[in-house]
């Protein structure tokens, strides 16, 4: 009976042993058990009232983590939006100040030109 029993022992540790190395298989691949986040354009009162549902140790790292992509890919779009104003508004100024000068440069020659007339 010692010998089965220390079988059993020595069976129930090399199986411990084989799970615990990642030779046992794999675990099964966890679906959300939460709805999606619909945040819609992400604005500054979105992410300040924002509150993930709680899991049993904190928040729900899923929907944290979605909640956070959402977060920053809103920032990044809205980044390259301002980058692409400003540079549209420094094209137009700068146009706006070529305009200026070559109306200053006409308007200065028809002075001239009627200082030299008759």
């Amino acid at each position: 009976m010692p010998v089965v029993l220390l079988l059993a022992v020595v069976a129930i540790l090399v199986g411990v042993f084989l799970a615990a190395s990642g030779r046992g298989g794999e675990l099964a691949t966890e679906h959300g058990d939460y709805a999606p986040l619909d945040l819609g354009p992400v604005t500054g009162a979105d992410i300040a009232l924002l509150q993930p549902p709680t899991s049993l140790w904190g928040y729900n790292m899923h929907v944290t983590d979605e909640a956070l992509d959402r977060i920053a890919r809103a920032m990044r779009d809205r980044d390259v939006m301002i980058a692409r104003l400003q540079r549209q508004l420094a094209e137009l100024q700068e146009q706006q100040q070529h305009g200026a000068q070559g109306k200053l440069e006409e308007a200065e020659g028809a002075a001239g030109a009627a200082e030299e007339g008759p």
